[in-house]
């Protein structure tokens, strides 16, 4: 079994940035979204570009509903347009990945992150730009085949064993509907049918497996909360190791972060932050804002540190919801009180 542990020996990681290992618990990614109001990071080009992907797919799946037909040509525009902005800069996609909300647009929302996300990892495994092409169709498609199931998937509660078979058939059922379009590759249409398969796999269907399992770890639905970033990569070493390729593995969690970004951590000095960027290959060296003070208090000027050069001080771990919810309270307490004084 891989464990982190091991994938930081191999990443280069040293002694100046320790790692505790704190309690974990369930929480949902929307409420810490809620609770503190972070400073506007994300570029306007890229929220335009998320919000085209959701609309896109919102469309597309109802047309698959209706029986309508589809036409590939917006599918592939808006797919090389995320190629691009992938090859050029993540880290403000990745906010947004987790930022997304989780209601009846579940399927749209979760399509564009798995798509954004499957591309990034074929990034950092070694894809070139039209296996990239592919990976971003198939991540954006790859629950079509759900489109005319939708009183299941949005159900409230658990499957039942026969609902979970009928959604189980989705993988073949979206590879017919895009052998149809004819915009994918043999090589995407496998990834597309085997992406919930946890037996042998090529390449491509193992990417687009991973993209898919992280992202719905990190995303609440009705009947489950999501668990932050870093509970979610602890999860997938722990449970799937064995169901993806080592090297796929380790460029994902090398990449990607031991402290994603979005994540809020505890710094040796008691101060908290968001992390907003990642050092390829040092998952325990992030950028990080700092938000708040050893004192509790909300930072006027926002701190920035990259772990990279600093060796004076290390992330002691990340904070749950319900930390940085206390956090705020207290915040918000301490603020009122001072507008009381003044």
């Amino acid at each position: 079994m891989i464990r982190i542990s091991d994938i930081i020996k191999m990443s280069g990681s040293s002694r100046q940035f320790r790692s505790s290992k704190p309690a974990i618990k369930e929480t949902q990614k929307e409420e810490t979204a809620e609770i503190i109001k972070v400073p506007e990071i994300s570029k306007a080009e890229n929220l335009n570009l998320y919000g085209k992907g959701v609309s896109l797919v919102a469309e597309v799946f109802g047309k698959a509903k209706n029986g309508e037909s589809i036409t590939a040509t917006p599918i592939l525009d808006f797919s090389k347009n995320l190629v691009e902005q992938a090859l050029v800069d993540e880290s403000d996609y990745f906010l947004k990945f987790y930022e997304s909300p989780y209601d009846k647009e579940y399927l749209p929302h979760h399509s564009v992150n798995v798509s954004f996300l499957a591309v990034e990892i074929g990034l950092w495994t070694g894809f070139n730009k039209s296996e990239l092409m592919e990976l971003a169709v198939s991540g954006l498609l790859h629950d079509i085949g759900m489109a005319k199931m939708e009183d299941i998937v949005y159900k409230d509660s658990k499957l039942k064993n026969n609902e979970r078979s009928i959604v189980g058939q989705h993988g073949f059922s979206s590879a017919q509907i895009l052998q149809r379009l004819g915009c994918l590759s043999e090589d995407g249409l496998n990834a597309v049918k085997n992406h919930h398969l946890r037996s042998p796999r090529d390449k491509f269907s193992e990417v687009l497996s991973l993209a898919d399992v992280y992202e719905a770890i990190t995303h609440s639905r009705p009947y489950k909360p999501a668990k932050t970033a870093h509970q979610a990569i602890a999860e997938i070493i722990d449970r799937e190791a064995l169901n993806f390729q080592p090297s796929v593995l380790k460029a994902f969690v090398n990449n990607i972060g031991i402290y994603p970004i979005g994540s809020w951590v505890k710094l040796s000095t008691a101060e908290i932050g968001l992390v907003t960027g990642i050092n390829k290959g040092y998952p325990l060296r992030p950028k990080v804002n700092i938000i708040f003070n050893h004192a509790g208090e909300r930072n006027k000027n926002i701190k920035f540190l990259d772990f990279m050069s600093e060796t004076y001080f290390y992330i002691e771990g990340p904070l749950s919801a319900e930390e940085l919810k206390e956090l705020n309270l207290k915040w918000q307490e301490k603020s009122k009180n001072s507008e009381a004084l003044n």
